[in-house]
């Protein structure tokens, strides 16, 4: 039973690991920096796709985000 106890834990923890170490990174082109690639791995897909039109013309990654 301690055993089916400890498997059962070790793959729950391993599940929660395994969420928080795959993150969405930002295209390679947009060159964020590693704050920015915190706050990336937090946008939508809509925000997102803001954020690109926002950083490709020039703008900041947190001024995509407005008064959000």
């Amino acid at each position: 039973m301690k055993k089916v106890v400890l498997l059962m834990g070790a793959l729950a923890l391993g599940a929660c690991a395994q969420t928080e170490a795959v993150t969405s990174l930002a295209p390679e082109y947009l060159q964020l920096s590693p704050d920015e690639q915190n706050i990336w791995a937090t946008l939508d897909s809509a925000q997102r796709q803001r954020a690109i039109l926002f950083i490709t013309n020039g703008a900041t990654l947190v001024s995509s985000l407005g008064s959000q």
